[in-house]
């Protein structure tokens, strides 16, 4: 018997491949794997010596480490090849470059008598104007000769899926018909909402006007590095189902959700992105791993280029997988959101009607017409203006100065957005949609602080006042707090009341023999600069006044 092994490697993708091993004419094993790693050539070697006894160990290693050393060698050899720019990979759905804008849309064409769903690119080219229609490809070719490389390429649709930019629109602007009038598109949108809706009538008329600049980026939001979340909250019954399907008729490519699973989630969004409408987003401070996994989509998404990463079952193992997740999203919730998800919302509270409000008994679907038209004009209104768009993300000078950090990332696009369609005709929109930003910020600010952690400063700050701090500690504190609010305070701890008040720099020092730790180091000028910055009050004197000396009737 022939006892000299022979093994052929067949490279594969991704640094796999297929490894025969064979004694004369005779197929003993084959394997899927990658030799150069040490786990799959000790695998691979069992399994031959397994079969065929007769084998020496130390023969079929040498030709498995000889094989690993070629590949290596390969590698090193390989000439360097140019790295593709980032920017030359756009998304099919939707997108904007200097050179050309694009979205895909399904359509049904009959093939083998039987209908069959197609993606079917509208395109429009920058440099002269030129509308085309063509079939969605993995890459387009460029006047200069360049590429713009697809991906991620989407299953085919199915042939019952319908198009939001319905056929005769897309024939007529084929044919060029004139670009919607960019002002009259926004009037549009806003009149559906407010037709439907009422939202606190201090802001009413900027809430609207917010959310119709937002339904319009949803159309161009690829251009820019962030995008904003929209955060509906409101007691039951204040129309936040409503809004949502008000908002699924005007945005581009809407998902609607408010039970699918995280993994449906992250494949949808990954292949064929869009709008996310997520509806009774309470779940999301769940302590189940499905949360847990909608609150990491929701966390990236908001960023272009910070995908959600997922570890995905692979052969015996398991392999890193990547998904896109980015776009616009609208959240609703009667409760609160976690705190790290609702610093990347713009927050819209809804309004009860009135119960003879007619805006209760009008059905949306009335009149079809109208939205068809207003999604027909937004979908046109992206492609005519893809230049327009990267050049609005560079404008800074319409946020103002205090609106700073991921403020300015949420509220930029949508104040940039303003400018422009206010160049258009929409007079005033910018300082409406700046005036609204300064009323949410604000809002969230004093919202963010919890109510306990204000009682805590401003009792500290009579005891800094009187000159009592000096021997006061976090367990005098908390019980003088709990005499104030005994139902918020009643579980608290001393540890607890340190932890709150260090969030403010404020912390205890050890004092003489054995007072213990106190807030001795804490002066007037400190919660000064506190009051200052989170808009509390502490009851504090003018800068002018001395502090009081303490009295037998002074709390210790």
């Amino acid at each position: 018997m022939n006892t000299e092994i022979v093994l052929k490697y067949t490279p594969g993708r991704n640094g796999t491949g297929v490894l025969a091993a064979r004694l004369g004419d005779d197929l003993i094993h084959t394997d899927k794997l990658d030799p150069t790693k040490a786990s799959h050539r000790k695998r691979f070697a069992k399994a031959v010596i397994d079969k065929c006894p007769a084998l020496q160990s130390a023969a079929v290693e040498r030709e498995l480490l000889g094989i690993a050393d070629g590949l290596a060698r390969a590698s090193d050899a390989a000439p360097d090849v140019d790295e593709l720019d980032y920017s030359r990979i756009i998304r099919p759905e939707l997108f904007h470059t200097s050179d050309v804008s694009g979205l895909a849309i399904p359509s049904v064409r009959l093939l083998g008598g039987k209908p069959v769903g197609k993606w079917t690119l509208y395109l429009r080219w920058h440099a002269d104007g030129r509308r085309e229609r063509c079939d969605l490809t993995e890459s387009l070719e460029l006047p200069d000769g360049g590429r713009l490389w697809i991906s991620p390429l989407p299953g085919e649709p199915e042939p019952t899926m319908r198009a939001r930019w319905s056929a005769r629109a897309r024939a007529t602007w084929l044919d060029g018909a004139d670009a919607p009038d960019p002002a009259e598109v926004w009037s549009r949108v806003a009149e559906r909402i407010t037709y439907y809706l009422d939202f606190p009538p201090d802001i009413a008329a900027d809430t609207v006007a917010m959310l119709s600049v937002w339904v319009i980026l949803s159309y161009m939001y690829p251009a820019w590095p962030s995008v904003p979340y929209m955060y509906v909250t409101g007691p039951a019954a204040t129309g936040k189902s409503t809004l949502f399907r008000v908002l699924s008729r005007l945005v581009f490519q809407p998902l609607e959700s408010s039970n699918m699973t995280a993994p449906c989630l992250f494949r949808t969004l990954h292949e064929r992105g869009g709008v996310l409408l997520l509806d009774e987003a309470e779940r999301l401070r769940d302590g189940t791993p499905d949360a847990g996994d909608l609150r990491s989509i929701l966390l990236s998404g908001y960023k272009r280029g910070s995908p959600a990463i997922r570890l995905e079952k692979a052969n015996d193992g398991f392999k890193r997988v990547t998904f896109d997740v980015y776009g616009p999203k609208a959240l609703a919730a009667i409760a609160s959101l976690p705190e790290a998800l609702a610093s990347r919302c713009i927050r819209v509270s809804m309004f009860r009607a009135a119960a003879d409000s007619p805006k209760q008994r009008r059905r949306l679907d009335e009149q079809p017409g109208l939205w068809a038209g207003i999604r027909d004009d937004l979908h046109a209104l992206a492609l005519e203006h893809g230049t327009t768009w990267l050049e609005l993300v560079g404008r800074h000078d319409v946020v103002p100065d205090a609106v700073a950090g991921r403020d300015y990332e949420l509220w930029q696009p949508l104040m940039a957005l303003a400018v422009w369609l206010e160049s258009c005709g929409a007079s005033g929109l910018l300082r409406v949609i700046q005036d609204h930003a300064e009323h949410v910020i604000e809002s969230n600010q004093t919202d963010a602080v919890p109510e306990s952690d204000e009682l805590l400063l401003r009792l500290l700050a009579g005891h800094v006042v009187c000159g009592t701090a000096r021997t006061l500690k976090a367990g005098d504190l908390l019980k003088q707090a709990r005499d104030t609010d005994p139902v918020t305070l009643g579980r608290w701890s001393p540890k607890g009341v340190g932890n709150a008040l260090s969030r403010y720099g404020i912390s205890t020092r050890k004092g003489h023999g054995n007072i213990g730790r106190t807030y001795s180091t804490v002066t007037l000028s400190m919660l000064r600069q506190i009051e200052e910055t989170y808009a509390f009050d502490l009851g504090l004197p003018d800068e002018n006044v001395p502090p009081r000396a303490a009295s037998a009737a002074e709390p210790a």
